[in-house]
């Protein structure tokens, strides 16, 4: 391996070489820290939540491009992290439960078989893809979150049904839709050309459902007069801009971390 491992949720990454965090471990080196998974992967250009003293509470850290984690800055999509490289928000250590979560190998295990497709380019195709596991609707369960590292575009989902992987289908054509996880499980879609822009919001109910919400449409065929469409039903311009600002949910701190090697 070509770097060594901290301690997350102590004050100060100093006098220490080794600790478990999931099923990972904080490694140092001459540059600074980083964080191996323990499964030949680690965190670059993202973040990661990692409980480094297993109280069950797990802080947020970022990691640059080479793999590092930054310290007292600002990363680059405009948070703060402190001198241990948590995320603090008005000083104060973002935080999250991790203590009732199935281990990490649990979910590299049952996702194992869509990791390798996606690997091998056989599930799907993003030119530099990056996955983690994220319970997006809050019930207890991570789905697989498969997206491209240099977009806020997810490019698959799924979930464990009787430990069972099974994608979510979001739209026909899902390689020519962009999609978002907003907060509370919403999944935001838009597909556009140049005749027409479609939208769909939904929402990934307890059981792993996806309910729809929304679908607005705007229609601009050359020659002829813009249409506006909501749930299949023509209406003005002012009516399909305010359906979209149902859209405008709150992005959820969902950081896609891992790399495929």
């Amino acid at each position: 391996m070509r770097k060594v491992i901290l301690a997350a949720a102590i004050t100060t990454f100093s006098c220490i070489i080794t600790i478990s965090a999931y099923a990972g471990n904080w490694v140092k080196n001459n540059t600074g820290w980083w964080y191996d998974n323990g499964n030949g992967t680690w965190p670059s250009s993202s973040w990661q939540w990692i409980d480094g003293n297993s109280d069950g509470i797990a802080e947020c850290y970022y990691f640059d491009g080479a793999g590092y984690c930054m310290l007292n800055t600002t990363t680059p999509d405009n948070y703060s992290v402190n001198d241990s490289g948590a995320w603090i928000v008005n000083g104060v250590v973002q935080t999250k439960n991790a203590g009732t979560e199935k281990s990490d190998s649990y979910y590299m295990e049952k996702y194992a078989s869509v990791l390798n497709k996606w690997k091998n380019d056989e599930a799907g195709y993003a030119m530099n893809p990056i996955y983690d596991f994220i319970d997006i609707n809050g019930n207890g369960s991570k789905e697989l979150i498969i997206g491209e590292r240099d977009s806020d575009y997810i490019n698959g989902i799924y979930t464990l049904n009787n430990e069972t992987p099974v994608q979510i289908v979001i739209d026909p054509g899902v390689s020519e839709w962009e999609f978002k996880v907003l907060k509370g499980g919403y999944i935001s879609t838009k597909n556009s050309n140049a005749s027409w822009d479609t939208n769909s919001l939904s929402i990934l109910d307890s059981n792993d459902n996806r309910i729809w919400v929304s679908k607005a449409v705007h229609r601009h065929y050359y020659g002829e007069a813009e249409v506006y469409e909501v749930n299949d039903v023509q209406v003005s311009k002012g009516a399909y801009i305010n359906e979209l600002k149902k859209y405008n949910i709150e992005k959820e701190n969902i950081r896609l971390t891992r790399s495929f090697k």
